[in-house]
């Protein structure tokens, strides 16, 4: 009897001690997952904000910047602080310009203040209006970002691609990231678009184009010839694309309204497009949708492009400042004050010649920078350029485009910054650039 009772009560311990030891083992993995998930957190939460401080002839020159009422600059942001690319500002160099603005008394619109001024007017804005616009969701930029912005109280819109947010989750920002930002004053979530890649294949011979700007073709399969999408399919495409889009924000954003979207690529076919009934429907069809559609930078302008919209703005397409690397403070405010005193836009070109850019940089063109694979860990490096023609040794700003005719070659820093020239006879250029 005696050794049963001890048998039961080692039985007993044995099972106590493996209880006890399997509770502790689920407290300290419980331990590890929450430390990690705090990690997680940590490494996508806002960075501490960098300081800047404006030299005494900065500071004067930001300081007396005119007063104005009538007109609303934008300016178009993607990197902030990422990995170097033509998109991406350093903090530094953002925190200084985010300061400029802030000594020469410029006010950040939201987007519905915005909106309110494309389809009603100037009355009611606040003095030195100017709207603050970050594509794609990146999430670089918001960490870097946020906490100056919240210093300064600016307010900024916030362009993001849904399908890019469990599609990309190192490049683009989090639901729950977006989710913080819409309770907060400083940020507008707006939408981009909705899914898939900015270019897609147009032609037979493997070109590709703007997913906006162009129908789509397939490649044959098992020996069958291949085919273009239809006007019908492609506008189907588009309006499901955007559509789908408005309904993800509407379910996962609180408070999100259609205020406004950005054309990806800011192409919708004037640069080139292999049907021209695409131009005048995406334009349409974005103004029955949208209160405010974004474009690219006014200065990404060519000769003889049938649709493009003339000008610094319109109620139908508002162009952007499109700010990189090379965009120092004196660039900035030379783009500002030509923007205010409506000095013609060829002049303007000039500006960038104040960030003291090489004329080998100033001829290098390069493509945005897009996610290409259903998952990834980001948007990979642009593909490799092919040779460009030797530049042509002609100041910017002594050229007046408006006396332009013949053949025709691009230059400029990069997509926002390009001017078309004569070719010369005998010389390397006169090709005419790939989309118009």
């Amino acid at each position: 009897m005696s050794a049963e009772r001890g048998a039961r009560a080692s039985i007993s311990r044995s099972l106590l001690h493996g209880l006890v030891g399997w509770g502790c083992l689920l407290c300290i993995a419980a331990a590890v997952v929450v430390t990690r998930l705090h990690t997680a957190e940590a490494n996508r939460a806002p960075l501490p904000m960098v300081t800047a401080s404006l030299s005494a002839g900065q500071h004067r020159e930001w300081a007396s910047f005119p007063d104005y009422h009538r007109r609303v600059p934008v300016l178009m942001y993607h990197s902030i602080g990422g990995k170097a690319s033509y998109l991406t500002v350093s903090r530094k160099l953002f925190a200084e310009q985010m300061r400029a603005l802030k000594v020469a008394g410029f006010h950040t619109l939201t987007i519905e203040q915005y909106a309110h001024f494309v389809k009603h007017g100037y009355r009611g804005l606040p003095s030195r209006p100017i709207l603050l616009t970050f594509d794609d969701g990146r999430e670089d930029a918001y960490r870097a970002a946020n906490d100056l912005l919240q210093a300064y109280g600016f307010h900024v819109t916030e362009l993001v691609v849904p399908a890019w947010v469990t599609g990309h989750p190192h490049f683009s920002l989090s639901w729950s990231q977006l989710q913080q930002m819409a309770h907060t004053s400083t940020w507008n979530v707006q939408l981009h678009f909705g899914y898939g890649r900015e270019e897609i294949r147009w032609n037979q011979a493997g070109d590709t184009g703007a997913a906006f700007a162009y129908q789509q073709y397939f490649p044959g399969q098992n020996g069958e010839p291949g085919h273009e999408e239809t006007f019908a399919q492609y506008q189907k495409r588009i309006a499901s694309n955007m559509e789908w889009g408005e309904r993800q924000l509407e379910k996962k954003v609180p408070g999100y309204k259609p205020w406004s979207m950005a054309i990806p690529e800011s192409d919708y076919g004037q640069a080139g497009t292999n049907d021209p009934r695409i131009p005048p429907f995406v334009l349409s069809w974005l103004d029955r949708h949208f209160p405010v559609v974004f474009g690219g930078d006014y200065l990404d302008k060519a000769v003889g492009r049938r649709f493009q919209i003339a000008g610094r703005y319109s109620p139908r397409l508002s162009y952007r400042m499109s700010i990189g690397p090379q965009d120092s403070l004196a660039v900035l405010h030379c783009r500002l004050m030509n923007y205010l005193h409506r000095v013609a836009i060829w002049k303007e070109y000039a500006c960038q010649q104040l960030a003291g850019i090489a004329p080998s940089v100033l001829a290098d063109t390069r493509p945005p920078i897009h996610p290409h694979a259903a998952v990834s860990n980001g948007p990979p490096p642009p593909p490799q350029q092919q040779p460009q023609p030797h530049p042509a040794r002609l100041p910017g700003a002594n050229i007046d485009v408006r006396s332009i005719r013949g053949p025709r070659v691009v230059i400029g820093s990069r997509p926002g910054w390009r001017i078309v020239i004569r070719a010369r006879r005998g010389s390397s250029a006169g090709t005419p650039p790939r989309h118009g």
